[in-house]
C-alpha cells in the first residue's frame, strides 16, 4: 500500500462532485478494502492505518467520510495474525452498518413524508441519494432545484422525469410546496452542511411556514457546533431552521473530534 496510492484515492474522492455524502463515505471504505486486499503483506497493518488516516481527512466538509473511517479504526482490534482477512471483514461490517443506517433513516423519513396529503408537492435541493430513496414511490409530486454549481439537481430531475426549478426561482417558489427536504454532508449541534443555496431555501421555508426536513444518517453527525466547510460548493445552515432531522439509531453520533 504505497502512500502515493492513497494520495490518488484522496484525489479521486475530492474529484467526485456528483455523489452525495452517503455514497462518498461508502466509496472511501470500499477504497480502503481494495487497498488492503491488493497490498503486500510486509507492514500491512502500519500502511493500512496510514491510509485510513489519510482517507479520513480527504474531504473535511463531507464529515461522513471521516466519521466512517475513524469508526473503522476505532472498532478494529488490529490483530497481529490474519490481519488482511480480518481487516477486509471489518470493512464489510462497516459497510453493512452504513447500509442499515441508510435503511432506518429512509424508513423514518418515509413515515414522516407519507403523512403528507396525497399529491403534496415536495422540493429538494442537490441530489441526495438518501432523500431520493426516501421519496421513491411515495404519492408526492417531487421537484428538484438545478443546484448549481455542478447542476446535479438538474441531472436528477431529468433522470426521474420530475420538474427542475432554476436556482434563481427556487427561493420564491418554496411557499408553494408542502415540504422542503434535503440531505446533509455533516450535522453539528448548531449547524448542518449541505449544498450552497440550502440556507436561502431554508430561510424561505421558515418564512412561508413550509416544513423543512433534513434526512441524514447518524454517521454524518459531528461533535462541533458548526461543522467544517472547506469547499465552495457547501455552506452551513442553522439547525433552528429545521423542522426535524430524520435519522437512524444504528451508529453512535459525534464521531469527529
Amino acid at each position: 500500500m504505497d502512500p502515493t496510492d492513497c494520495r490518488k484515492l484522496v484525489q479521486e474522492l475530492r474529484g467526485n462532485t456528483t455523489d452525495g455524502a452517503a455514497r462518498l463515505a461508502r466509496q472511501a471504505i470500499s477504497m480502503l478494502r481494495a487497498q488492503i486486499a491488493a497490498s503486500p503483506t510486509a507492514d500491512l497493518a502500519g500502511r493500512t492505518r496510514s491510509c485510513a488516516n489519510t482517507l479520513a481527512i480527504a474531504r473535511p466538509s463531507v464529515a461522513a467520510i471521516g466519521n466512517l473511517m475513524r469508526h473503522w479504526m476505532a472498532t478494529f482490534a488490529w490483530p497481529d495474525e490474519h490481519f488482511r482477512c480480518r481487516a477486509i471483514a471489518h470493512c464489510d461490517a462497516i459497510l453493512m452498518s452504513a447500509d442499515r443506517a441508510l435503511d432506518e433513516t429512509v424508513e423514518r423519513a418515509r413515515r414522516r413524508l407519507a403523512a403528507l396529503p396525497t399529491g403534496s408537492a415536495v422540493l429538494t435541493h442537490s441530489a441526495s441519494s438518501t432523500v431520493r430513496a426516501a421519496v421513491a414511490g411515495l404519492p408526492v409530486e417531487l421537484a428538484v432545484t438545478a443546484s448549481e454549481p455542478g447542476g446535479e439537481g438538474r441531472r436528477l430531475a431529468a433522470e426521474l422525469g420530475v420538474p427542475c426549478i432554476e436556482d434563481g426561482d427556487a427561493v420564491t417558489s418554496v411557499a408553494g410546496f408542502d415540504a422542503l427536504v434535503v440531505g446533509a454532508d455533516a450535522v453539528g449541534s448548531k449547524h448542518f452542511v449541505n449544498k450552497v443555496g440550502t440556507l436561502s431555501l431554508a430561510s424561505a421555508a421558515q418564512s412561508a411556514g413550509t416544513p423543512f426536513y433534513v434526512v441524514a444518517e447518524s454517521y454524518k453527525w459531528v461533535s462541533q457546533g458548526r461543522p467544517v466547510v472547506d469547499e465552495a460548493a457547501f455552506e452551513t445552515v442553522p439547525n433552528h431552521l429545521v423542522t426535524a432531522f430524520l435519522t437512524d439509531k444504528v451508529l453512535p453520533r459525534c464521531f469527529a473530534r
